[in-house]
């Protein structure tokens, strides 16, 4: 428990940590018991990123874990849109989800959201 509660601060500061010129949003909405997440990344117009979502879902129909990853390039806009997710939820479920946004092996953005929140 003591590891989970570490790993769970650490990710928390994580989220906080996002570069000057970096901002992610998730995107996230529950809706008719789907989970939706659209990340969307909001950069240096032509900046070359990598990224990694995760996410866990536990609850009485068993566990889930997925995780996605790619890269991007983010248009004249200042923005790009990674991978989206759907994952099935119910109001009693404990999920997280975590995106992180990498230039070169720099984390330049960084978000977590949990539910119940903490």
């Amino acid at each position: 428990m003591r590891h989970l509660a570490f790993s769970l601060f650490f990710l928390s500061s994580i989220a906080r940590a996002n570069a000057p010129g970096y901002d992610l949003s998730l995107g996230a909405e529950v809706r008719g018991g789907t989970l939706k997440v659209a990340p969307v990344v909001s950069a240096p117009a032509g900046a070359k990123l990598r990224y990694d979502m995760t996410t866990t879902r536990t609850g009485r129909s068993g566990n889930s874990n997925s995780r996605q990853s790619g890269n991007v390039t983010v248009g004249d806009d200042g923005k790009a849109s990674l991978s989206q997710v759907a994952v099935n939820v119910s109001p009693q479920d404990r999920y997280v989800v975590h995106v992180e946004v990498y230039e070169g092996e720099r984390v330049v953005a960084a978000k977590t959201l949990r539910h119940p929140k903490d």
